[in-house]
């Protein structure tokens, strides 16, 4: 599910971050300054040196293709599990199944991928990328906060003091 809110953060702050622009850019292009800005981040919170980067980045990527296949598998599951009612009692089976299966796919992955770390980087590291992969969700968790805020001009909620109108007055305390 973090992946899932990783890439839908993802495609909203890329979206708003290119609203101002005239043309909507191609997807490739809002991938590639995900990944650079990624890359950038990761970078800087493993603290990693040049020799560390070089060793880390081409696991890394590997390991993020499979995961991301693997995601992809679950979330097509998830799709499938949401229409419930439509399905029959074996379609509902098979897709649980299905999800489990993505989900331990998922899980076998990081297994696997965190040994491959540890070979290349020392342990703290391995630890600080689990933290910094934390961060950079909730990095991109506040940049589409941050955008998705309204910029409605106005009063000041009392309460809060978010932009917008106040409470309102229960209908039965209104005056007519």
């Amino acid at each position: 599910m973090k992946r899932l809110l990783t890439i839908c953060l993802l495609a909203a702050i890329s979206l708003g971050a290119f609203a101002q622009e005239k043309e909507c850019p191609k997807p490739e292009k809002m991938q590639e300054k995900f990944q650079a800005e990624k890359v950038a981040f990761l970078t800087q919170k493993m603290d990693l040196s040049v020799k560390e980067a070089e060793a880390f980045w081409p696991i890394y990527n590997e390991y993020s293709k499979a995961a991301d296949a693997a995601h992809k598998e679950m979330m097509e599951a998830v799709g499938k599990i949401h229409k419930a009612q439509e399905l029959t009692d074996a379609e509902a089976a098979a897709a649980i199944d299905a999800l489990l299966a993505a989900q331990k796919k998922e899980n076998e992955l990081q297994a696997q991928y965190t040994e491959q770390f540890k070979k290349v980087l020392p342990i703290k590291k391995v630890a600080a990328f689990f933290a910094a992969e934390d961060a950079f969700r909730k990095h991109l968790f506040h940049q589409f906060k941050d955008k998705a805020k309204p910029s409605v001009p106005g009063p000041r909620h009392p309460m809060d003091g978010r932009k917008g109108p106040g409470p309102r007055e229960p209908k039965d305390k209104i005056q007519k």
